[in-house]
């Protein structure tokens, strides 16, 4: 338990930094890409609109990938896979759009999971485990944002996508050593999690999260 204690919540805190700074602060260089992959802005316009198009296609898949992987390894997995797809954004328009996709899709997993897995732990610190990643959620987004336009200044955007993906890789070497305490997802009654939480006041605070997560992406 000690053990799991060590890397759990720092590996919450990371992965609160990495649920939105990879894509959230792309429309403040947006014109820096145009520029650079020769496009006109227009053609960029979708990018803003897919993370919200993957939340709502892949967080429905959430639960039974749980229930086939296991909370920590699932969450090891689509860190790898938030990682590469933040990389292979750097190269041309069509992998920018594809490493969006994947990001988009990641993202909305961890989104929906994040609950269960600080439920699965730390069943105790469900308020205090939500908040900090919260937290560490929007204190990253500030930050990069005000840090976003002098990193491609100094560099490219590619440069600053690659900080980025630096972050996410920071992520997943610090999750990992939580993939041996691996949890298998319950099926109870094949509910999606949310309906659970909310029939016990005990997950107010996850369902807050889930809430709160939701509304960020609709206001991308």
């Amino acid at each position: 338990m000690q053990q799991r204690s060590k890397f759990f919540v720092p590996g919450i805190i990371m992965i609160g930094i990495v649920l939105r700074t990879p894509f959230t602060i792309l429309p403040i260089v947006l014109s820096d890409i145009a520029d650079g992959l020769h496009v006109s802005l227009s053609s960029l316009g979708l990018l803003t609109s897919l993370p919200l198009i993957m939340f709502a296609l892949c967080s429905s898949f959430a639960p039974r990938l749980a229930r086939q992987f296991g909370l920590e390894k699932l969450f090891t997995l689509v860190l790898v896979f938030l990682t590469l797809g933040s990389l292979i954004r750097i190269f041309n328009l069509p992998l920018l759009y594809t490493g969006t996709i994947i990001l988009g899709g990641a993202t909305a997993l961890l989104n929906v999971l994040l609950p269960s897995i600080i439920q699965a732990n730390q069943p105790h610190r469900i308020g205090l485990l939500t908040t900090l990643y919260i937290s560490a959620m929007s204190l990253s987004i500030t930050i990069v944002s005000a840090l976003a336009v002098p990193i491609v200044n100094v560099s490219s955007w590619q440069g600053l996508i690659i900080t980025l993906t630096l972050i996410c890789l920071c992520a997943f070497f610090i999750w990992f050593p939580n993939t041996k305490h691996n949890h298998m997802l319950e099926d109870k009654g094949r509910n999606h999690p949310v309906t659970s939480l909310l029939k016990t006041k005990k997950y107010g605070p996850s369902l807050s999260s889930v809430v709160y997560n939701l509304y960020f992406f609709i206001q991308l």
